[in-house]
């Protein structure tokens, strides 16, 4: 099986209006004490565990698209919520058949209050949070 795929361009471009949207919403609604986002990148070796290991995850369908969002808590030394936006795309190639997921948003934060309006829609997983 190939882990190669492709996205037609108008998702591409879907992908990255999306990104810039609620990059725009994030800045306006965050906590200013939140993460700031030069340490965003701190982040990044726990996108995998999220996607693969949600504590919540939802299903919606944004302009046609399906898109999945999935929020993991993780604590080391603080309370730490990973938020991940993912494009639900299916795998547009010859060899394999199913869905991949694109994330577009990457968002640590320590409060999760303010993303209670994305937590919508068909939650497909829920696990114990601590």
């Amino acid at each position: 099986m190939s882990d190669d795929f492709y996205l037609p361009d108008e998702t591409v471009e879907w992908v990255a209006q999306k990104k810039s949207e609620m990059l725009a919403w994030v800045i306006q609604h965050r906590h200013d004490d939140d993460i700031p986002f030069e340490e965003f990148g701190d982040y990044a070796d726990k996108v995998q565990e999220t996607l693969m290991q949600a504590d919540e995850t939802w299903e919606q369908v944004w302009d046609g698209h399906n898109v999945q969002i999935q929020l993991k808590m993780f604590e080391a030394d603080e309370v730490v919520w990973l938020f991940v936006l993912s494009l639900k795309a299916p795998v547009l190639n010859e060899e394999t058949e199913g869905d991949v997921l694109v994330p577009i948003l990457v968002l640590p934060t320590r409060h999760t209050v303010w993303l209670k309006r994305w937590l919508t829609g068909d939650m497909t997983q829920r696990r114990h949070m601590h």
